[in-house]
């Protein structure tokens, strides 16, 4: 699979200079990783918006002004703004490709659970995601999860069962539950209850005008 490639440039602004890039579309970055000294970048919104929609758990080759080759790197880190939403700065990560790495993989679920056939059940799912260990090249953009076994209330599928990619290794504890079939909880009301709701159920009646008595002062 060719890789994606974010094209950017060495960025001389720094802290609360930087908001002169956004306002021009630009984010700031920066790239870092074990023995390599961390450079300042910037690079185009919307160019940047195109590769996190591809996903972030995977291998992008960084090409920077002026670099004789491009950097493998893995999206780190993404800040938004709390209020608009927009991306103001992103932190890559250059990986050796030789060298195993770790990194968190979405679980995406695929196929029917016979048990969500009656309506009284409802999927209860609890993890989203996996830390994994592989090469850099191994690296899974997501993990499916296949439903289908999840038969009875009570079925459940945990992060051991998840068939890993060939050289992909598990790190998140195989105890932990990825999603279980549960069923929604009814509320039992006891008998003298169940009158009292039925009671003030009942639509109000208009007073009968015989009975009630006239006001002499009226």
């Amino acid at each position: 699979m060719e890789k994606a490639v974010v094209k950017t440039q060495k960025r001389q602004l720094t802290g609360k200079k930087v908001r002169f890039l956004r306002r021009e579309g630009i984010v700031p970055a920066n790239v870092y990783g074990h023995g390599i000294k961390s450079v300042s970048l910037k690079c185009q919104e919307k160019e940047l918006e195109a590769i996190i929609k591809g996903g972030t758990s995977r291998i992008v080759l960084l090409d920077v002004e002026g670099d004789k080759k491009k950097r493998s790197v893995v999206i780190k880190k993404i800040s938004y703004h709390p209020i608009t939403q927009k991306i103001i700065h992103v932190d890559f990560y250059q990986v050796r490709m030789s060298q195993k790495m770790t990194a968190e993989i979405p679980l995406v679920l695929t196929g029917h659970a016979p048990a969500l056939d009656y309506k009284e059940n409802f999927l209860d799912h609890q993890l989203n995601e996996v830390t994994v260990e592989c090469l850099p090249e191994k690296l899974p953009a997501h993990i499916e999860v296949d439903i289908h076994s999840l038969k009875e209330v009570g079925d459940a599928i945990n992060a051991a069962d998840v068939p890993m990619p060939e050289g992909v290794a598990l790190v998140t504890p195989g105890e932990h539950m990825v999603v279980r079939i549960a069923r929604a909880a009814k509320v039992e009301l006891e008998a003298g209850e169940e009158e009292a709701v039925a009671e003030l159920a009942k639509p109000v009646e208009a007073e009968d005008e015989a009975g009630v008595e006239s006001n002499p002062e009226e």
